[in-house]
């Protein structure tokens, strides 16, 4: 299973194009870091905004830098569950560990729906599935009890959560008749999310602090209270500020400040405020990260 702390990758542009230096260097910092998990082309990565050539391109590049030392799951989100299949079709044929499937946007498919598009999925491609709930995102949700009906699906191993109700990965545990993982999708719940039975995050916080994202995950594996708590407080500030604009306009402010990437997004996303500038170098000197 996928588990553990896992980035939602930025994708670095430059003049346009694919930053492929900047991606190679990403790539090759998170494995050293201690990151357990890539997802490539998620709406951090500006999934959305990318063609499947770029897609499978930038898969191409993380896999090679990444030469098996951690998994890649490739993000498979569409409002249409035709596309959705054919870019799984895609992760598959280029050699992903796994895929990341949305769910529809725009469209506001019911719980029958929604379980009729991962089905579909499923059916027509072999591969293991994390299933992505973001009501924020795409209006509706996966409801418990339809998640416990996806469960049962041959290649859906995990649940990323982008829900602000903690309460979900207890019930889920309490009720799932499969071990899967449920991974948390927002960074400041990530603690709370651990604490009701999470398994990790998929994470936006994790493309500037890789490091202590991991070790808050691990501090909550190996019982340790005091610096559970204290990397919570730690990278509080920070979590918070990445989510004042829309996601990922203040993480790449974030690692262009840090020296690591061009500030630069695709229309109709827009460079941050300088007021939410402000507030991210506040938490990255916090850091000592600038």
């Amino acid at each position: 299973m996928f588990q553990g702390s896992i980035v939602a990758l930025v994708t670095p542009f430059q003049k346009g194009k694919i930053d492929e230096k900047s991606l190679q260097n990403l790539v090759s910092w998170h494995c050293n870091e201690g990151t357990q998990g890539i997802v490539v082309g998620g709406s951090t990565g500006e999934g959305n905004l990318l063609n499947q050539q770029e897609r499978n391109h930038i898969f191409s590049i993380i896999k090679e830098t990444a030469n098996k030392r951690i998994p890649i799951i490739v993000s498979c989100g569409s409002p249409s569950t035709e596309e959705a299949v054919h870019m799984a079709l895609e992760a598959k044929r280029l050699g992903a560990d796994g895929i990341l499937a949305t769910t529809p946007f725009y469209v506001k498919p019911s719980q029958l729906g929604l379980y009729q598009h991962f089905s579909q999925i499923n059916k027509s491609v072999d591969i293991p599935m994390i299933i992505y709930s973001n009501p924020g995102r795409a209006v509706v949700e996966v409801s418990v009890d339809l998640l416990l009906k996806l469960s049962e699906l041959e290649n859906v191993v995990g649940l990323k959560d982008s829900t602000d109700d903690m309460s979900r990965p207890s019930v889920m545990r309490s009720r799932l008749k499969k071990k899967i993982s449920l991974l948390c999708g927002d960074d400041p719940f990530t603690s709370a999310y651990l604490a009701q039975g999470g398994d990790g995050s998929i994470s936006v916080a994790g493309n500037v602090v890789p490091k202590l994202c991991r070790q808050l995950i691990d501090a909550w594996r190996g019982k340790n209270m005091i610096d559970f708590v204290t990397l919570t407080q730690k990278m509080t500030e920070l979590c918070q500020s990445l989510f004042l604009e829309t996601n990922p306009c203040p993480v790449k402010y974030a690692l262009s400040a840090m020296g690591k990437i061009q500030n630069e997004l695709r229309l109709p996303l827009l460079p941050i405020a300088s007021s939410t500038e402000e507030k991210v170098n506040k938490a990255l000197k916090g850091l000592g990260v600038i």
